[in-house]
């Protein structure tokens, strides 16, 4: 066809205007050469940056923490924790027993299984946890039907989750607890949980797996107020606590005691100097947590991992601006441990902005949060 193209070109250059026509045809030609050998030289740097970028990530993914490296060693910890002699354990034991009432009943009865709970093996442990789990987002149904425990989110933390002593508020049946005593970032862990059936599980725990003195358990929720608040509690296993004003049916509604963090590490003596980490997970009562914690949180040392969910926050009577202005109070920086793109460590003046999509596209996030001023 090249013959084709030459007669064309000849005879444009015949024609009344040709000559000029037969050169800006040329021009065009060439700028489409041009063009073609840009796109040509761009499409294969972009194929150098995609290649660039999956090395990139390949290599992260190969530094990257594991959970089934502490899936891996849990069950070794544990019998080497068994055999040994930890200093000032038993000490530590009989005086959280003399200060907690709820331990030294539940232990009384620590040797059977309560009315309404099963008992399974998970990663080497004894577990007691509550049957009819079928709250797919649940504790109980990840350890009965998954086979997990939450390690994957204690990797996550570990930043900052080490230390001489962990706080674990809406501890439920010691699945954060047990394994972060046992695998050595805490010498001891405080549990605290407020529900009857997740106590009497946790305390089980504690026993069968011979963590006493690691793990000191309390049954009582912490709010803003000292003396009693209303949990709703379902089959599921899932529980949260309630304003006043909220209605709840008789057969899901007990009464439970209720103190501020304050006030509870006052009665049980919590040196606050050992103190370095606090998991607050309270299905959306974390303002009202925060709210009773003004000593604690003066300690400014210790960070906090706390639930953020806007419509589990409305459901305890406050809101999301509640709840911000006490961190941008409290707190320089934060970690969103559920976001997958965007800057890692922000400011705390950025929560706003940064969690606008919490609520809507996500239903809930998990907050690190810690102090960088001295």
């Amino acid at each position: 066809m090249a013959w084709l193209g030459r007669f064309v070109r000849h005879l444009v250059g015949h024609l009344p205007g040709g000559r000029r026509l037969r050169v800006e045809l040329e021009q065009s030609r060439r700028q489409r050469d041009v063009l073609s050998e840009r796109l040509k030289r761009s499409e294969a740097q972009r194929d150098t940056l995609r290649r660039r970028l999956e090395a990139r990530r390949q290599r992260m993914r190969a530094v990257q923490p594991d959970e089934a490296v502490l899936e891996h060693i849990l069950p070794l910890r544990h019998a080497a924790m068994l055999a040994a002699n930890h200093d000032g354990r038993e000490a530590r034991e009989a005086a959280f027993e003399a200060r907690s009432t709820s331990y030294r009943e539940a232990l009384a009865d620590a040797d059977t299984t309560p009315t309404g709970a099963d008992r399974i093996v998970v990663s080497g442990l004894n577990w007691c946890l509550p049957a009819e789990a079928d709250d797919t987002e649940g504790i109980a149904h990840r350890l009965a039907v998954r086979r997990r425990l939450p390690l994957a989110e204690i990797l996550q933390t570990r930043e900052l989750a080490v230390g001489r002593a962990m706080l674990d508020i809406g501890a439920n049946i010691g699945t954060t607890s047990i394994p972060r005593a046992l695998l050595g970032d805490f010498y001891w862990v405080y549990a605290i949980e407020p529900d009857s059936l997740n106590y009497a599980c946790l305390v089980r725990n504690i026993v069968g797996n011979g963590v006493r003195g690691l793990v000191l358990p309390d049954r009582v929720a912490i709010g803003d107020v000292n003396g009693e608040v209303t949990m709703r509690v379902r089959r599921s296993g899932t529980h949260h606590l309630v304003p006043q004003s909220e209605h709840v049916s008789e057969d899901e509604r007990i009464v439970v005691p209720c103190q501020t963090l304050d006030t509870w590490v006052d009665r049980m003596g919590v040196d606050l100097s050992d103190v370095g980490f606090i998991k607050s997970d309270t299905q959306g009562w974390d303002a009202r947590v925060l709210a009773g914690a003004e000593r604690v949180l003066a300690q400014r040392h210790i960070a906090w991992q706390i639930e953020f969910s806007p419509p589990m926050l409305e459901r305890s009577g406050k809101s999301a601006d509640d709840l911000f202005r006490l961190l941008e109070r409290h707190f320089t920086h934060f970690i969103d441990l559920r976001r997958e793109a965007g800057v890692r460590i922000r400011g705390t003046h950025e929560l706003r902005t940064s969690l606008d999509d919490v609520g809507s596209a996500r239903r809930y996030t998990n907050l690190l949060l810690y102090n960088a001023s001295k």
